[in-house]
């Protein structure tokens, strides 16, 4: 019975345990997504309280990840842009975000290829997506684009 509590507590302790690690302040991630002020509204929503929970393991290992401009944020409805802000949202954030990672480190000439799914197992349409520089943040390629991938 002992051993069954152990094993329990340590697959609880490493459940989202990296992920939420990656999305704190000082983390690799965050330090490159704020080295581009262009991406403070992607930036913000990482930052929503719960978020690291419910993406689990989607940031774990060598991923991609697609941050939205600011101006791909505008672009959307004001009032899409008001429930994406909005802290209880967090499940659609979350979608938002899976939508945005791609597992594997990638840059944008291999993203026009095709054949690559999204960590919400979305087949990727980069069509008519344009792709800036892309970010190194330890095992995790940041490229900013402007489209909000939904």
């Amino acid at each position: 019975m002992l051993a069954i509590g152990i094993i329990i507590a340590m697959a609880s302790a490493g459940c989202g345990g990296s992920t939420s690690k990656l999305l704190d302040s000082g983390s690799s991630l965050m330090s490159g997504l704020g080295s581009n002020p262009n991406l403070s509204t992607f930036t913000s929503l990482l930052k929503t309280p719960g978020l690291s929970s419910l993406l689990g393991g989607a940031l774990k290992g060598p991923t991609t990840l697609l941050a939205p401009t600011n101006d791909a944020f505008n672009a959307l409805p004001a009032s899409t842009l008001t429930d994406l802000k909005n802290p209880s949202n967090v499940s659609q954030i979350a979608t938002l975000v899976k939508n945005s990672i791609i597992p594997g480190q990638k840059d944008p000439s291999t993203l026009k290829s095709g054949g690559i799914s999204t960590a919400a197992g979305k087949p990727l349409d980069f069509s008519g997506v344009n792709a800036g520089s892309l970010i190194s943040a330890g095992d995790i390629n940041i490229i900013p684009i402007d489209k909000v991938l939904q």
